[in-house]
C-alpha cells in the first residue's frame, strides 16, 4: 500500500484543524502549513479539494481560515484517502491474473486495511496525539 503525498498532506491539515475543535477560530493558511510542515503552494490546492467534498470550510476576511466543516468523529480516513484519489487496500503489482494462488491472500489484506481506514477518525488520530503530547508532559 502506498498513500501519496497529497493524501499525506491532506490528513495532516486535516489533523491540524481536529486539534483545535470545537474552537470554531479560524486557523490561516500558514499556520497550518508551518504547523505540518505543509508546502504552501500544495496546500492550497488540497484545501480546495477538502472544501468541495464538503470536510473543511473557509471563512474570508482578515481573521479568516479554515475550520473543520463537521466533527472529527465524523471524518473518517477511508473518505479522505478515496476523494484525495488514493486507493485502499494493497497493490497486488501489475500482475493480477485471477488463477494467482495470492489473490485471495492480496484480496483479504486488502479487505483488512480498508476496514481499519474506514473506521479510524480523525477524533481517534487527534487522541493519539494527544495521548502522546500528555505523555511526553508527565515525563517531563
Amino acid at each position: 500500500m502506498k498513500i501519496s503525498a497529497r493524501c499525506e498532506y491532506a490528513c495532516r491539515a486535516l489533523l491540524e484543524l481536529a486539534l483545535h475543535w470545537p474552537k470554531r477560530v479560524p486557523l490561516q493558511i500558514q499556520a497550518i502549513s508551518s504547523r505540518q510542515n505543509i508546502p504552501m503552494r500544495y496546500l492550497v490546492h488540497i484545501l480546495i479539494q477538502l472544501k468541495r467534498a464538503g470536510f473543511v470550510e473557509s471563512v474570508r476576511g482578515k481573521e479568516g481560515g479554515y475550520n473543520l466543516a463537521k466533527s472529527p468523529n465524523r471524518i473518517k480516513l477511508g473518505e479522505v484517502v478515496r476523494e484525495m484519489g488514493g486507493a485502499l487496500g494493497v497493490r497486488a503489482g501489475q500482475n493480477k491474473k485471477k488463477n494467482s494462488i495470492f489473490l485471495s491472500v492480496w484480496t483479504e489484506a486488502g479487505d483488512a486495511v480498508s476496514r481499519v481506514f474506514n473506521k479510524t477518525s480523525l477524533e481517534d488520530i487527534r487522541d493519539r496525539v494527544n495521548g502522546v503530547e500528555e505523555a511526553i508532559l508527565y515525563q517531563i
